[in-house]
């Protein structure tokens, strides 16, 4: 009965583990759509609303998606101080949202990136700037479907057949 049992939880346990592996090959297409998104509402207020950036984040924040939002809400929020710079204020924002975000480090480079060059030209250059984000995030966006067609089943059988064979390795 107890090894019955113990064989039941190694193969949750593995199983688990795999479909959470999955889970954020599943998740991170989404998450660059809707960062993606968000620099379109970034990129909007700043062309046509012509307000300053910590109120235009603040804008983006309360229209974005609850994945990104917080980003945006954060670096308006530390942009109203007024030692911070615009990269910084994005630095904080993405350093909130890494722990719960499928986002991969590369994905952040490009909001680093454009944290490091809005704020210091005209509007021309910055919209150039948000056009250069949005086409890198939607080349990684294509890179991330084909990993998760790659990848998704393979970590889910994985996971449940590496369960498997610790159980058959057990008895």
């Amino acid at each position: 009965m107890i090894r019955a049992l113990g064989a039941a939880m190694v193969l949750a346990a593995t199983s688990g583990i795999g479909w959470r592996i999955a889970g954020s090959y599943r998740r991170r297409p989404a998450h660059l759509r809707a960062l993606a998104q968000s620099v379109r509402l970034l990129q909007a207020e700043v062309e046509y609303s012509v307000m300053p950036l910590p109120e235009a984040l603040r804008h983006v924040a309360m229209r974005a998606d609850r994945t990104v939002a917080e980003l945006y809400r954060l670096a308006g929020e530390a942009l109203a101080n007024v030692d911070v710079t615009v990269a910084d204020a994005f630095r904080i924002g993405i350093d909130a949202c890494t722990p719960r975000s499928a986002l991969r480090s590369e994905d952040f480079d490009v909001m680093r990136e454009l944290g490091a060059t809005l704020g210091t030209s005209d509007s021309v250059h910055q919209s150039q700037q948000l056009d250069v984000a949005l086409a890198r995030l939607n080349s990684l966006e294509a890179m991330a479907r084909e990993l998760q067609q790659k990848n998704e089943r393979m970590w889910q059988y994985l996971g449940v057949l590496s369960g498997l064979l610790i159980v058959i390795l057990l008895y």
